[in-house]
């Protein structure tokens, strides 16, 4: 069985995205052992110093030999199968966890994107961080069942 670590700013409050991930969770839970990480969001501070709290709460949650991709608007965009070509290795990595961490209202730190592995785009349109989380389980499953060579996957 796979493991690997979600990271995001906030915790999500409505059921229909919460309802959505535990639907994608149970069907991912045989092949992906997943932890969920929600580290509290800064809405007292601004700007770039926002960005870095968030961020430095999210790299406390993250091993030395962690691989760490970061949900980013200038991140790399893939077709499903390219997810899960790439997937496949960070997912076998005998050293360190694969963590994908899913930045607050302003997006991530600097520091972070540089310690990130690779950055991943989900689309070049802006989604809340919540249903970013939604999309994100929904293509590990699909992902996952390509890598099986199941039938999800059209």
């Amino acid at each position: 069985m796979y493991r690997l670590k979600i990271i995001s700013v906030g915790k999500i409050k409505k059921s229909y995205y919460l309802e959505a991930i535990a639907h994608y969770g149970k069907m991912l839970k045989p092949v992906v052992r997943i932890d969920l990480c929600n580290v509290k969001d800064c809405p007292h501070a601004e700007g770039a110093e926002r960005k870095r709290l968030e961020s430095e709460r999210i790299l406390e949650k993250v091993g030395p030999k962690d691989m760490l991709i970061a949900l980013h608007e200038t991140g790399i965009q893939h077709t499903s199968r390219e997810f899960a070509t790439i997937l496949r290795p960070l997912l076998e990595n005998p050293v360190g966890e694969c963590c994908f961490v899913i930045g607050g209202a302003l997006g991530l730190s600097p520091e972070l994107l540089a310690r990130a592995h690779t950055l991943l785009s989900l689309s070049s349109m802006t989604m809340p961080h919540e249903l970013a989380q939604v999309v994100l389980y929904e293509q590990l499953f699909r992902a996952t069942t390509i890598m099986a060579n199941r039938t999800y996957h059209y």
